[in-house]
């Protein structure tokens, strides 16, 4: 039996008074006045289909899941108990109250039904997170360590596990647990921006300042940002909201997902629903700029410009769509522009950086370099970039220090890295390692298709074998 589970079957008893009305009880009243029309005839459908099927828990719990979705916890609380009490062996209705009393900050209520709900299905890891969070939040320190440690076993990828690993030793006063689990939780998502405050907390209480605000500036950056989770679930409910918003972050999975055409629609969608909505403006720059539709692109910044010029996105994705263009000085006032409202920007910095460096301005360039790495110290475009000028002004010492940094995590570029690192060991004159990095490229570059780069990483090889 998992441990989760076996933890879970201790945690929760078998039945609660309290989550076990002996009726389904009563719709709640809703006050729809305040809701865009849109978002008003939604809910006006999904409650009047509730009523007309008194005894069906889908019309229940799909009321109860749009509530959700606009934060209406306490009248979705009603409807998912309804829903819960007609299908009373549905682990989905189990799993969304105990995901809404844990939004409450209901974490006894959330950890009773979060229980029973695992009891029905326990190898749900969004309910175990969502479980561990809640033992956490009511002092039960242990039990929370234990489900975060069975998570990050069966998960080691999952960054979430291994924050609140980090918690709970933090918690217990175990600074040097925390620290790993919380320096493995950025390694795994390196965007996590509670991880990093997390991290910036431990550093300042050790009195280490050297540490503590290159963690405090990652956190600055990426207050919002938290590792994807893998819950269709809760995503059934994030799909339900038709707030601008809500197109707007779908739009950004659909440009992930490189279906450029549909996060357009999404973002377009966000305006009909909200024209202020300034965000899907700065991510239609953007879009339409991949689709090299210079015009829309423009438009949609001088519509963004018109609703907040003070949005750092709004001139850093117009300065992008410029140097598309080939308009070197446009894009560096846009760039400039963005770093005036952001000082920390570290793409800014960087594009700003390769600018000076294509105009022979090396010190200007790598002075912005150094600004984008002092914010973000594992910037590896900006290493790229202090490497290669390091290395074509002979300091090869340097320049491979700078090259190593950009050798983790591993992508579509990490041949190119490898290959410019074993290009600067040659030019030191250590062949030996040379040799190394260029045939751990010529691996990776031929693993990834990289035909151009694999022929030229092949042709200086034999050269380097020769020596």
């Amino acid at each position: 039996m998992p441990v989760v589970l076996l933890l879970v079957l201790a945690l929760a008893p078998p039945a609660d008074a309290r989550l076990q009305p002996a009726h389904a009880g009563s719709l709640p009243p809703l006050e729809m006045s305040n809701f865009l029309p849109a978002i008003r005839q939604q809910l006006q459908q999904a409650y009047a289909a509730a009523q007309a099927h008194p005894t069906d828990p889908e019309a229940s719990g799909t009321l109860g899941m749009i509530l959700d979705a606009y934060e209406q916890y306490d009248a979705a609380v009603i409807c998912y108990r309804r829903a819960q009490h007609l299908d009373s062996r549905s682990f989905r209705w189990l799993f969304y109250l105990g995901w809404v009393q844990a939004a409450q900050g209901r974490h006894e209520q959330a950890a009773i039904t979060l229980g029973n709900a695992l009891r029905i299905q326990p190898g749900y890891v969004p309910a175990q997170l969502k479980l561990a969070e809640s033992l956490f939040a009511i002092g039960r320190w242990e039990e929370s360590r234990t489900i975060y440690r069975a998570v990050s076993t069966a998960h080691p990828e999952s960054a979430e596990a291994h924050y609140g690993l980090g918690r709970v030793s933090a918690t217990q006063g175990d600074v040097t647990a925390a620290t790993t689990s919380y320096l493995k939780s950025v390694e795994l998502f390196p965007q996590y921006g509670a991880a990093h405050y997390a991290l910036a907390l431990v550093y300042r209480k050790l009195g280490d300042e050297a540490r503590y605000q290159p963690q405090f500036r990652l956190y600055e950056q990426n207050r919002t940002s938290v590792p994807p989770l893998d819950d269709p679930l809760r995503s059934a409910v994030t799909r339900l909201n038709m707030g601008s918003v809500a197109h707007i972050r779908r739009g950004a999975d659909l440009e992930r997902a490189g279906k450029i055409a549909e996060a357009i629609a999404e973002q377009q969608e966000a305006l009909r629903v909200d024209p202020k909505a300034v965000q899907a403006h700065i991510n239609l720059i953007s879009l339409y700029g991949r689709l090299d539709q210079y015009e829309p692109a423009a438009e949609h910044y001088r519509a963004g410009i018109d609703l907040d010029r003070n949005q750092a996105d709004l001139h850093y994705n117009y300065g992008v769509l410029l140097l598309k263009q080939r308009k070197p000085e446009d894009a560096e006032t846009a760039f400039r522009a963005a770093l005036e409202i952001n000082p920390y920007y570290a793409e800014a910095h960087t594009n700003l950086g390769s600018l000076y460096e294509q105009q022979g301005r090396l010190d200007d360039a790598f002075q912005q370099f150094e600004e984008a790495v002092e914010n973000r110290p594992n910037y590896r475009v900006a290493h790229f970039h202090m490497g290669r000028i390091r290395a074509n002004q002979r300091n090869y010492g340097e320049a491979i220090q700078h090259f190593l940094k950009t050798l983790t995590p591993e992508d579509e570029n990490t041949p190119r890295y490898l290959y410019a690192l074993a290009a600067t060991y040659a030019r030191a004159g250590d062949i030996a390692e040379a040799l190394k990095y260029a045939r751990t490229a010529r691996a990776q570059a031929a693993a990834r298709g990289q035909a151009e780069l694999l022929a030229s990483i092949d042709k200086d090889l034999r050269v380097l074998e020769k020596r």
